[in-house]
């Protein structure tokens, strides 16, 4: 459960969020199970962060920091993460259904057994990422058995994320073989 203090001042928004963070940097976020739903969370910084079972869906987290945070069985379906920093995040058993990793560092993140089904990873940088038991159908930037594959660069987008079938047009979209 998520500590009402923490989510009380996630809701007061991201620079009062972030004015906090930098002031007590080595403390504990917990914010678990909580409804972000549709949020625009864009640059807030959630390093560390507990975020297991929490609802994410259709939230905004352009350029956000997220290194760390521990997503397990979250839903972050149609989530945009563009241009955010993910090194070494907890993604088990996520929802990542159509969400936007364009240009995210995935640096030693933990996909084990998320279904990334048409998520765009274009231009991301998947380093270390570990996507077993990963469902992939459809997603752009990844190839199974390979990890991962540098495409054009996708726009950035400030909205929640269109997902792979809406980023389509203008990329080399590149099959299993």
């Amino acid at each position: 459960m998520a500590d009402p203090t923490h989510l009380d001042r996630l809701r007061e928004g991201v620079e009062a969020w972030n004015r906090w963070r930098e002031a007590r940097s080595l403390g504990e976020v917990d914010l678990r199970g909580a409804d972000l739903r549709d949020m625009d969370l864009r640059g807030v910084d959630l390093w560390y962060a507990k975020l297991q079972g929490a609802r994410l869906d259709g939230a905004i987290f352009t350029e956000a920091v997220l290194d760390r945070a521990d997503l397990t069985l979250a839903d972050m379906s149609g989530t945009n993460l563009w241009g955010a920093r993910l090194r070494g995040a907890i993604l088990e058993r996520c929802v990542l259904r159509s969400t936007n990793f364009a240009e995210a560092d995935l640096t030693l993140a933990r996909f084990h057994e998320a279904d990334v089904d048409a998520a765009v990873f274009t231009g991301a940088t998947l380093k270390g990422a570990n996507f077993h038991g990963v469902t992939m159908d459809g997603a752009l930037g990844l190839r199974a058995g390979t990890g991962w594959v540098k495409e054009a660069p996708v726009p950035r987008s400030d909205g929640p994320s269109p997902g792979a079938q809406g980023l389509h047009d203008g990329l080399r979209h590149t099959s299993g073989a």
